[in-house]
C-alpha cells in the first residue's frame, strides 16, 4: 500500500484492467482527484510497474488479481480491496476482451468467453459495489466502460458488440432497481481510443484512415477524455445521473 489519505471524507475507488491503456489512464485520474484506488488486473504482477507511478504516491493504493472468468477470484479481490482501503464507493468496469472475428467462424467457447469476461464479471461486480453501499447506507457509483460497438453494427466484431450492447442495456436495468438506494449506475460508450497498444494496430495509414473515415470529427478520442468523463459521472456533481449511457465518439453514432 503506497501512502495515506489525509482526507476525512475518503473516495475510493475499484478499477479494473488497471495495469495498461485506458485503466491505467482511469485509475490516475481519480489518483489525481484524491480518490484511494484498487487497482485490479487478471495478474497482479502485471500492476507492479503502475504501483511506482507518482500520481499514485498520495494515496492509498491497493493492487489485487481478479479474474473475471471466476466467481471465487471476484469475490477475493472486491474483498481485499475493501479491506486495504477500508471500504469501496466506486467501480469503473473497464476490464475486456476483444475478438475480431466473423461471426458464422465463431465458436462455442469464444462466445462463452467474451460474454463472461466483459458481461458476466462486471454484472457480478456490479452487485458486489451495490450490496456494499446498501449494507453501508452509503452512495455509489458504477461506471461501465461500454463501446461504440455495443450501439451500432459493424462487421467482425458480433460477440464483442453483443457484449458490450448487453453491458448498456445492464447499465439501464441496475439503474432502475437500484435508483432508491443512491447507488448510481452509468456508462461511458468510447468510439477507437488512442491507447498506446491501438496505436501500434493503426500504424498502418490505410487501417488508420478507414477508421478515421467513419468519425465526423476526424479524430480519435484520447483516454484523457474517457477518464474525465469517468471522474464527472463518479462526481457529487453527477448525483441525478443514471442509467446514461454517455457517448465519447467524435459524433460517430450520430452520424
Amino acid at each position: 500500500m503506497n501512502g495515506s489519505s489525509s482526507r476525512e471524507l475518503t473516495r475510493r475507488a475499484l478499477i479494473t484492467g488497471a495495469a495498461t491503456g485506458l485503466g491505467k489512464e482511469i485509475a490516475l485520474t481519480l489518483a489525481r482527484d484524491g480518490y484511494d484506488v484498487g487497482l485490479a488486473d487478471r495478474d497482479r504482477v502485471s500492476l507492479d510497474k503502475l504501483m511506482n507511478h507518482p500520481d499514485l504516491q498520495k494515496v492509498n493504493t491497493i493492487p489485487v488479481s481478479i479474474e473475471l472468468l471466476s466467481e471465487k477470484s471476484i469475490n477475493k479481490g472486491f474483498n481485499d480491496v475493501i479491506s486495504g482501503l477500508g471500504g469501496l464507493d466506486v467501480l469503473v468496469n473497464n476490464a475486456a476482451k476483444p475478438l475480431i472475428k466473423q461471426a458464422i467462424d465463431v465458436t462455442w467457447d469464444d462466445w462463452d468467453d467474451i460474454l463472461n469476461i466483459n458481461l458476466k464479471g462486471s454484472f457480478f461486480l456490479a452487485c458486489r459495489l451495490a450490496d456494499h453501499c446498501i449494507q453501508n447506507n452509503k452512495p455509489g457509483s458504477i461506471i461501465n466502460i461500454s463501446s461504440t460497438h455495443g450501439l451500432t453494427g459493424i462487421s467482425g466484431r458480433t460477440i464483442y458488440g453483443i457484449s458490450k450492447g448487453g453491458m448498456n442495456q445492464m447499465t439501464r436495468m441496475l439503474a432502475i432497481e437500484w435508483a432508491q438506494t443512491r447507488v448510481r449506475v452509468n456508462t461511458v460508450a468510447p468510439s477507437t481510443i488512442l491507447t498506446e497498444s491501438r496505436k501500434e494496430m493503426l500504424k498502418d495509414p490505410e487501417v488508420r484512415q478507414k477508421m478515421l473515415n467513419r468519425i465526423p470529427t476526424g479524430e480519435f478520442p484520447e483516454p484523457t477524455e474517457i477518464a474525465a468523463a469517468v471522474k464527472y459521472l463518479a462526481s457529487k456533481e453527477a448525483k441525478s445521473v443514471t442509467g446514461h449511457i454517455l457517448v465519447v465518439d467524435g459524433g460517430l453514432t450520430a452520424a
